[in-house]
């Protein structure tokens, strides 16, 4: 699919979304094509009024355009990683029981 005709199924997507009272804020919106057999869209930087991306994160989960949980993996691990050190002062803490900290864990 070329760059044009994804320009105007968004176009559709807008005009349809207007006759339900819904619009599309551009400003927020952005594209991310998913073309394992090609990887010409690298060439594409916007799609009508929205920006292409190589990734985002929806409600909590990074989602990018290789199909692949890997990247995803290593961000969840880094973000537990983060929390358990600033949880540094309560294993520390000679006067929290052992049982405390499992619950924490």
């Amino acid at each position: 699919m070329r760059q044009e005709e994804l320009g105007a199924l968004l176009n559709i997507l807008e005009q349809h979304s207007a006759a339900y009272g819904l619009g599309i804020n551009f400003s927020k919106t952005k594209v991310m094509i998913v073309d394992r057999e090609h990887d010409n869209h690298r060439e594409i930087k916007s799609v009508g009024r929205c920006e292409v991306v190589q990734s985002f994160v929806y409600l909590g989960s990074l989602i990018d355009n290789s199909g692949s949980c890997e990247n995803e993996i290593r961000r969840r691990i880094q973000q537990a990683r983060v929390a358990m050190t600033k949880l540094t002062k309560i294993w520390r803490d000679h006067n929290i029981t052992i049982g405390t900290k499992l619950s924490l864990v």
